[in-house]
């Protein structure tokens, strides 16, 4: 089943490349649809985090993600937190160097604001850190404190 899904994903890709036909038109789609994959850990809970980075020009990024956590808490069973982040590419490097961008940015929650700084290696693999900074307490747990995040770019 898993191998059907994937021959049927990438069957897609193609005949969607093939409609776009011009590399350019489908880089500005893929950037569009790109999606990150990460891991987070605000203060003392993990969290999976899943969202698209939508491009608003060269240097400027706006991203909507969600954090999911279903194994911290045990008086909750599913917690959603959601995040709007904006990020400015501060640093572009050469396409063989390890480190191909630095970015700055911010996000904000619900219930706190983040100040952040990211690296990214090799297009697709990107490390970020920040405060979270808390104006609102969250029922649950306090979301104020450090966090960290390792995540993967799916499409690009």
């Amino acid at each position: 089943m898993k191998n059907l899904l994937l021959i049927i994903a990438l069957s897609f890709c193609s005949f969607v490349n093939a409609q776009i036909g011009n590399k350019k038109d489908w880089a500005i789609i893929g950037s569009i649809i790109c999606t990150r994959l990460e891991l987070t850990i605000m203060n003392d809970k993990s969290f999976l985090s899943f969202g698209p980075k939508i491009p608003l020009n060269e240097n400027n990024y706006v991203s909507l993600r969600g954090h999911f956590n279903w194994w911290d808490t045990p008086e909750r069973k599913f917690i959603v937190i959601p995040e709007l982040d904006y990020f400015y590419k501060v640093a572009d490097f050469k396409e063989k160097s390890m480190i191909t961008n630095l970015y700055t940015g911010a996000g904000i929650t619900p219930y706190a604001v983040s100040p952040k700084f990211g690296i990214v290696f090799y297009h697709f693999i990107s490390a970020e850190s920040g405060y979270n900074i808390e104006y609102e307490p969250y029922k649950y747990f306090s979301t104020s404190g450090f966090r960290f995040s390792l995540g993967f770019n799916l499409v690009f």
